[in-house]
């Protein structure tokens, strides 16, 4: 069952007056028992009842139904609403949310990969934009999709696959040329659980380097990477060309990745105008224009195996 069909059965019995204006609803492990799904199903369907107005509360302390509620739901489609996002930070993929013109929405929180497969488990989000190699495979995203929604059919459309590199002051006056040259330099860093932090810390133990975010800064995006090291403030750090170029840095290209949108088999249809969007020729034209990303592959869906 999927969050709409939870939600849709919740606002149901409101409208019915089974859930009368002030009651406590059922806890989230108790909701998912009930209809048969997933904690993180139900917690969506709560989540997108909550946003319609239908029910206060907090899941750590308990739901209940809105005042007024009764009149709300009679009219209200679960399924209208705007699939959430959450995910990696990515320069082409804001470019992309700003095009579709509210096809999508990010889900609140912390960029990363990791934190957005935690928001997928959650339910709070309908899809994460991830970048996350299984060394032992050679296989992108599919083992850490399956993680996160253990005993679902998990999809992964693909994106695009697009450059890391390091980034370093116009002139490169440290004359770093790999990773292996960070050693003995300020880096900075991304958040912890974020894709590019956890492929510079990979790159740089392969280099025999052992990482030190605590002597680097931080950085909570591709542009504050390139920031950082235009402000000086670091010598080098791991992003997309298109953010070094936006700033006139200088850029190493160290890996080319798989970036992809992780979500369970039942949110497909609720991505379709995004996905939509993407595949439209304007914006297309203006992914191309981004130096550093790959487009051949855009769109592609497979099942996470």
């Amino acid at each position: 069952m999927e969050w709409q069909e939870v939600a849709a059965r919740v606002a149901r019995e409101i409208v019915a007056g089974r859930r009368a204006e002030g009651e406590r609803l059922p806890g989230v492990r108790r909701l998912a028992r009930e209809a048969g799904c997933s904690a993180g199903t139900a917690a969506r369907a709560y989540a997108a009842l909550r946003d319609a107005g239908l029910i206060g509360g907090a899941p750590r302390s308990s739901f209940v139904v809105a005042p007024r509620a009764a009149s709300r739901a009679a009219s209200w489609d679960p399924s209208a609403g705007a699939p959430r996002m959450a995910g990696s930070d990515d320069p082409a993929l804001d470019l992309l949310l700003r095009a579709s013109a509210g096809s999508a929405s990010v889900a609140p929180g912390a960029r990363g990969s990791l934190p957005g497969l935690e928001q997928l488990a959650r339910g709070t989000a309908d899809a994460a934009a991830v970048h996350l190699l299984d060394v032992a495979s050679g296989r992108w995203n599919e083992g850490f999709a399956r993680s996160a929604l253990p005993g679902q059919p998990v999809l992964l459309v693909h994106l695009w696959q697009r450059e890391q590199g390091l980034v370093v002051p116009r002139g490169n006056p440290k004359r770093i040329r790999a990773v292996a040259d960070l050693a003995e330099h300020r880096v900075a860093w991304r958040p912890p659980g974020a894709g590019s932090r956890l492929l510079l810390e990979r790159l740089m133990l392969q280099e025999g380097v052992q990482p030190r975010p605590d002597l680097g800064v931080q950085a909570n995006s591709h542009l504050g990477v390139a920031s950082a090291v235009a402000a000086g403030a670091a010598d080098a750090g791991l992003a997309v060309r298109a953010v070094a170029d936006s700033l006139g840095l200088d850029w190493i290209p160290v890996a080319t990745e798989w970036f992809e949108l992780a979500m369970a088999t039942g949110s497909r249809r609720a991505m379709d105008p995004l996905l939509d969007v993407l595949a439209s020729a304007p914006v297309q034209a203006l992914l191309a224009d981004l130096p550093g990303y790959d487009l051949a592959m855009t769109g592609e869906v497979r099942e996470a195996a």
